[in-house]
C-alpha cells in the first residue's frame, strides 16, 4: 500500500494582512524589527506599510550593546507615520532620539525610559513642543538633572509620573531632590499618579506637592527614607485613594529594588567633601525663554534632516 503523501507545509508567506498584523502585535516591536519582519517580501511589507502596528513601541528590557538601537528606535518611530502613541526603552536614549520623535510624532501619550542617563530636559522640552498632551511619563534612574520645572511646562496635562531612583547611603546635605519635588508641586497640578521611588526629598516638599496637586490619587514614596509621615503629612495624604509608604513591600516595584551604601568620598564630582551640591541645578533662569528652547529644537532638528 502506497504511504500517504505528506500535507502541504503551511504557506506562511501567503498570510492575509490581518493574520500578519495579530501575529506582529503579540511579538512586540523588538521581534519584528530583528526578524519577523523580515521572514520574506510579504511580511515585510505589511511590517514596513501598517502604522497601527507601531503606535504602541515597547524597547525596554531589550537592550543589545552589539546591536545599534538608536537606528532600531528610528526606524520604528519612521513606521508609525506619525502615530505613535507610547514609546518606552532602557538605556539607549538620547536627547538626539528625542529630537528626532519630536520632528516624526505629534500625539505621543505616554513615555517611559530606564537608565537613560544621556536624557535631559532639552530633550524632552522638544517633545512637549510636539506633543504637549502626554500624559504619562517615566524617568526611572536616568540623569538627575532634568528640570522638573522644564518638564512641567512642557506636558501641561501630565497625569502620571514615575521618577525613581535608587537609595544610596551616604552622608550629605540633600537638597537636590527637594527642589525637584518642589518643581513638581509648582509645574504639575493635573498628576493623578505619582511614584517617588527611593527620592530624597523630605516632608516639607512633600507637604507642598500634596497642597498643589489636588487631583492626585496615588502616592508611592517607598525607600523615600527622608520622608517622616507625622499627623500633619498623615491628614494630607487620607483624601488619597492609595499611599505607598517609605518602608513598605517593594516586592511589587518593576524595577530592582536595592540599598547601596557609599562612603562620600567616593562619588564622583557630584558632591563637594563639605557635602554639599558642586554642580548647579539647572533651572531656567529668566534669560531663559521658550524662543531659546525652540531654537535648540530647531538646531537639532536641522541636524537630524534627511
Amino acid at each position: 500500500m502506497a504511504s500517504p503523501s505528506p500535507s502541504p507545509s503551511p504557506d506562511w508567506a501567503g498570510l492575509p494582512d490581518d493574520a500578519l498584523l495579530t501575529v506582529f502585535e503579540r511579538l512586540g516591536a523588538p521581534e519584528v524589527l530583528m526578524g519577523a519582519g523580515v521572514v520574506c517580501r510579504n511580511w515585510l511589507r505589511v511590517a514596513t506599510g501598517e502604522p497601527d502596528l507601531w503606535r504602541r513601541v515597547d524597547l525596554s528590557d531589550c537592550f543589545d550593546p552589539t546591536i545599534d538601537m538608536v537606528a532600531m528606535a528610528c526606524a520604528a518611530v519612521d513606521r508609525a507615520d506619525g502615530r505613535l502613541e507610547h514609546f518606552a526603552a532602557d538605556c539607549f536614549v538620547t536627547d538626539a532620539l528625542l529630537f528626532y520623535m519630536a520632528k516624526r510624532t505629534n500625539g505621543l501619550k505616554s513615555l517611559r525610559l530606564v537608565n537613560c542617563m544621556k536624557v535631559s530636559h532639552k530633550g524632552l522640552v522638544a517633545l512637549g513642543k510636539r506633543s504637549p498632551h502626554l500624559e504619562e511619563l517615566e524617568l526611572t534612574t536616568c540623569s538627575i538633572y532634568i528640570s522638573m520645572k522644564a518638564v512641567g511646562q512642557a506636558f501641561p496635562q501630565l497625569k502620571r509620573l514615575r521618577l525613581n531612583n535608587r537609595w544610596v547611603n551616604v552622608e550629605c546635605e540633600e537638597q537636590f531632590d527637594n527642589h525637584r519635588a518642589l518643581d513638581i508641586a509648582s509645574n504639575m497640578p493635573e498628576l493623578r499618579h505619582l511614584q517617588l521611588f527611593a527620592n530624597r526629598l523630605r516632608n516639607s516638599a512633600l507637604a507642598a506637592i500634596l497642597d498643589n496637586c489636588p487631583h492626585l490619587e496615588s502616592l508611592d514614596l517607598r525607600q523615600c527614607f527622608n520622608i517622616h509621615i507625622d499627623a500633619e503629612l498623615r491628614a494630607k495624604c487620607a483624601r488619597l485613594r492609595d499611599v505607598r509608604l517609605p518602608k513598605d513591600s517593594t516586592n511589587d516595584y518593576d524595577h530592582e529594588a536595592y540599598i547601596e551604601t557609599l562612603e562620600l568620598n567616593s562619588l564622583p564630582l557630584l558632591f563637594a567633601h563639605d557635602g554639599v551640591f558642586t554642580q548647579q541645578y539647572p533651572f531656567h533662569g529668566s534669560d531663559h525663554s521658550d524662543e531659546d528652547d525652540q531654537e535648540d529644537l530647531d538646531v537639532a532638528l536641522g541636524h537630524l534632516a534627511l
